[in-house]
């Protein structure tokens, strides 16, 4: 019996190369986008792959997506969050309401597909939750904290969740990817800077985007699809190599840190 996958941001990028990674396996692929009418036309190739509208940021619509799509299948075996966008813009320059919309759909959006698939993964004692992460919810980048603040958020919101659920036969995985081409950008809200200032600071992340290494996006979303649904799937997995170098980057700059203050800290006690 097919395994049946809700994906959810599935019409450009990540979300549409894992439709069809996911239907070449033979899975039955639930795609979900706020407009159906961006379907890619791949998808009419496969008879397991079902377009659903869905915008993450109505719960109701949510809840309503999951009943119908676990009603027709009987359950969802995975459930894999993608949808998103990066606001982008220094920090002084982005405003609370651009920060709440990304927060919005983001962390809050993802909050509520979780939310409304977990009581039946927790009936049948199953269920794979992946989350779509980014390397920058790892290392925060200049000119996307906002963006970076969201993916650490839900970070930190799936390492909890994995630690709840994992005695009720649920896995959770993020997936970090970064140093991508996928369409992404022609998502990301870009904000003009008013403040001269911070200019070096565009120029340094502008020059990033010109000279990182790119990933290939068919090779990623395959790696993902085939960890989808195991046994033992990973609960962090990086993607791409110059996301390798972030993480090593970050994580080796807090150990300095902390043992640099370490005689602070071991006052305190």
């Amino acid at each position: 019996m097919s395994k049946t996958i809700l994906i959810t941001g599935t019409s450009t990028g990540f979300g549409k190369e894992l439709v069809l990674q996911f239907a070449k396996r033979e899975w039955n692929v639930v795609a979900t986008m706020r407009d159906t009418a961006k379907a890619a036309s791949e998808f009419g190739h496969y008879s397991n792959v079902q377009v659903l509208a869905l915008d993450i940021t109505d719960p109701d619509m949510v809840n309503q997506v999951v009943s119908k799509v676990t009603n027709q299948y009987g359950k969802i075996d995975v459930l894999l969050n993608n949808a998103g966008y990066a606001q982008a813009g220094v920090f002084e320059e982005v405003t609370v309401d651009q920060a709440r919309k990304q927060y919005e759909t983001n962390v809050f959006g993802v909050m509520s597909t979780i939310q409304a698939v977990l009581p039946q993964m927790r009936q049948n004692r199953s269920g794979h939750i992946i989350n779509i992460s980014s390397m920058g919810g790892v290392q925060s980048l200049p000119t996307l904290p906002v963006y970076c603040s969201s993916k650490a958020a839900l970070e930190s919101l799936s390492e909890g969740l994995a630690a709840e659920v994992k005695e009720l036969g649920i896995h959770v995985t993020l997936v970090e990817p970064a140093g991508f081409k996928t369409g992404f950008q022609g998502n990301t809200q870009e904000i003009r800077s008013e403040i001269p200032d911070y200019q070096p600071v565009y120029d340094w992340y502008n020059d990033l985007a010109k000279t990182a290494p790119y990933g290939n996006v068919e090779k990623a979303m395959s790696a993902v699809a085939d960890i989808a649904g195991t046994d033992n799937p990973p609960r962090r997995l990086a993607l791409g190599s110059m996301g390798l170098v972030m993480a090593r980057t970050q994580l080796n700059s807090m150990l300095e840190e902390f043992e640099k203050w370490e005689h602070i800290t071991a006052s305190a006690d």
